[in-house]
């Protein structure tokens, strides 16, 4: 474990660690070792943070079985001017369309849902750009692991509909951005994808 870790870090690992031992043992006595460990981990939660004991129950006990990184899906669309296409949320901020996948639906799938979703655009997707760890390039406000998923869309058509997640779409040149959701996508990572569409040839881009 990273010495830098936070205790909402270690809360994390430490649930992940009981969830997927309760998953693979058939002993009852371990089987509450890790309940203990788990009830650990809830009260490590609420240390420092405003989490109460039931929103820290409700978060790690709702996460059973072996732990994997949650998968995000983030529709990238330029236009011929290179001008990328970013959603407002609720919050005021902006970002490129997409949130978590479904679990019935594959990567490719989940982007033209969230697409038509956040901006009412019908998207092919036609190129992954990246994929990108979320703790590693974005404001880490997050409990769990996840993957960014950046996937090039064609646009084909549809106009933009106010919704119960965004409030206004537009087309925007990355040399005059506006107020981003670093939670959700970074400068950096939309100039990735600008070159991503740029390229002939691209080899996908992990980090």
């Amino acid at each position: 474990m990273d010495k830098s870790c936070t205790i909402s870090e270690i809360a994390h690992e430490l649930a992940a660690i009981a969830a997927a031992g309760k998953s693979y043992t058939g002993n009852r006595f371990d089987i509450e070792h890790y309940n203990d460990i788990l009830a650990l981990s809830q009260k490590l939660l609420t240390i420092g943070t405003d989490i109460t004991p039931e929103q820290a129950s409700l978060l790690l006990e709702g996460n059973d079985g072996y732990q994997t990184p949650k998968v995000e899906t983030r529709a990238v669309i330029f236009d011929d001017s290179e001008r990328i296409l970013l959603v407002k949320d609720i919050d005021g901020k902006w970002n490129a369309p997409g949130g978590w996948c479904e679990f019935n639906l594959p990567v490719k799938d989940n982007t033209v849902k969230e697409a038509m979703e956040e901006t009412g655009l019908k998207v092919e997707p036609y190129r992954l750009a990246a994929v990108y760890d979320h703790r590693r390039n974005n404001n880490p406000n997050s409990m769990f692991s996840s993957c960014k998923f950046f996937v090039l869309c064609r646009n084909l058509g549809g106009s933009f509909v106010p919704n119960i997640e965004t409030t206004e779409a537009g087309y925007f040149s990355l040399d005059s951005l506006p107020e981003l959701n670093t939670h959700k996508c970074t400068r950096r990572q939309l100039e990735l994808c600008l070159e991503a569409y740029r390229a002939d040839c691209w080899e996908t881009y992990f980090d």
